[in-house]
């Protein structure tokens, strides 16, 4: 019974071996490359002026909203007050009940289509970098033979790629293409990026 299992265990673990061909092995290896966009973007003066635009925008928009909730409040604020002295009949508690539903309304769609057009706007100013970044990359890789150059975090700082060689991280030649000055890139996981010579 124990030759058969040893038997078994054999069997399972040729079947589990790759075979490589002769064609496979002389094809060339993948080579993958990563950056960190997060910082390629913090460092160009284009995301910089789109950063700067959509601050602007959206002080424009909170100060809109302001006012808006500033309003409601006075008018809250009166319908407490002349309820509380009892200056009020059943029919304009009820009217001003209403208003002060309908001004809130008013205020929570605002705030959902400025959210949208934030979105859209943002979209839009970033529309033409991400391009010029794309073909940055693109051009990369043509140029330095990588099949793929992946993005090591996210917007959230969360890592995509845990461990790579130090010599495939193309952040620093992504910038040079772009025009961005290395000698002075801060960056996060180590304080300051080596310009290679």
């Amino acid at each position: 019974m124990q030759k058969v299992r040893a038997l078994g265990l054999i069997i399972l673990l040729s079947c589990g071996q790759p075979q490589v061909s002769p064609a496979q092995s002389s094809q060339k290896a993948l080579r993958i490359g990563y950056t960190n966009l997060e910082l390629v973007l913090s460092y160009l003066p284009e995301a910089q002026q789109v950063e700067q635009q959509l601050r602007t925008y959206e002080r424009k928009i909170v100060e809109q909203l302001n006012i808006k909730q500033s309003y409601l409040q006075t008018k809250l604020e009166e319908y407490t007050e002349l309820k509380q002295q009892g200056k009020l009949t059943a029919a304009q508690e009820e009217e001003r009940r209403k208003e002060l539903m309908r001004l809130d309304e008013e205020i929570k769609r605002f705030q959902e289509e400025s959210e949208q057009n934030y979105l859209k706007k943002k979209a839009e100013l970033l529309q033409p970098i991400i391009q010029k970044l794309q073909k940055a990359i693109d051009e990369l890789a043509a140029a330095e033979g990588y099949d793929y150059i992946l993005n090591n975090s996210n917007s959230t700082g969360v890592a995509f790629i845990l461990h790579g060689p130090k010599e495939h991280d193309v952040t620093e030649k992504l910038l040079k293409k772009l025009g961005v000055d290395t000698t002075k890139i801060q960056r996060p996981d180590t304080n300051l990026v080596t310009p290679k010579k």
